[in-house]
């Protein structure tokens, strides 16, 4: 039996349909052939109970263990009004969405938004997120991972040492349906404003920038940038400042915070 109870989920209404499965290899991957394989409708909410392969950025494995969350949520982009010029910034919106969810559950926590697709409790990584075009038709993929129920005891200790679950944050059991039904009702909201909302959603944004003011080492793809992190453009650009003047960085993984 599921330790994921979906009731919660059949009271939120912009969802038109919800996949769970029990195992799969990631639920990114599901959602994709899903996608593929139909026409809808949308929005779907692909769930799991545990995966054997989830992706991160690039060639990066996302760890999870018996009790954490881990789905992707399919947007008909077109259909939610999400302009193509904003859609690079539904990562943030995303992880926007899961720091501001959380902290109903955790009040007391510090939590915030780690630039472009993590979000941090307590300095250490609580999410992780992954948006991708759908290879067919005009759809947005938001794959979502926390660490909800699953106690970083568990964790292999390169991952123990840089994140954290909310139970072991608060020392509490959380119903995991609660929490993915706030959590996903949030993505879908902050995605879906975002063209009305931009100036109050990058507003909102930048007072939960873990960066901000610090320095850091951004890896680009093509080099090493380091500076200090002076916040995030409107167009979602993560901005660091050197003897060279002011950068805008649009994509990298941050290696370093100082």
């Amino acid at each position: 039996m599921t330790t994921i109870d979906l009731d919660p989920l059949q009271r939120e209404p912009f969802l038109a349909r919800v996949e769970f499965r029990e195992e799969t290899s990631s639920t990114n991957t599901l959602a994709q052939e899903l996608s593929e394989s139909d026409e809808g409708p949308y929005p779907l909410l692909v769930v799991a109970e545990r995966q054997t392969a989830g992706r991160g950025r690039g060639a990066n494995r996302w760890w999870s263990d018996e009790g954490a969350l881990t789905f992707s949520l399919v947007l008909d982009a077109a259909a939610t009004g999400l302009p193509l010029a904003q859609r690079p910034l539904a990562s943030l919106a995303a992880g926007l969405a899961v720091c501001e969810a959380l902290r109903d559950f955790a009040p007391d926590q510090r939590l915030g938004v780690k630039w472009p697709n993590d979000v941090h409790l307590n300095e250490r990584k609580v999410c992780g997120i992954l948006v991708e075009s759908a290879r067919r038709g005009d759809r947005l993929i938001v794959g979502v991972g926390i660490n909800v129920n699953n106690s970083l005891a568990a964790a292999p200790p390169d991952v123990a040492e840089r994140a954290v679950s909310l139970c072991d944050a608060t020392r509490v059991w959380w119903p995991l349906g609660d929490v993915l039904a706030r959590v996903v009702r949030g993505i879908y909201n902050e995605c879906t404003s975002l063209q009305s909302n931009s100036g109050e959603f990058i507003a909102r944004l930048r007072s939960q920038c873990v960066l901000t003011g610090r320095s850091v080492i951004i890896d680009t793809g093509q080099g090493l940038a380091a500076g200090m992190c002076r916040g995030i453009a409107d167009d979602g650009a993560l901005l660091v400042e050197n003897s060279s003047g002011v950068r805008r960085i649009y994509a990298g993984v941050v290696t370093k915070i100082d």
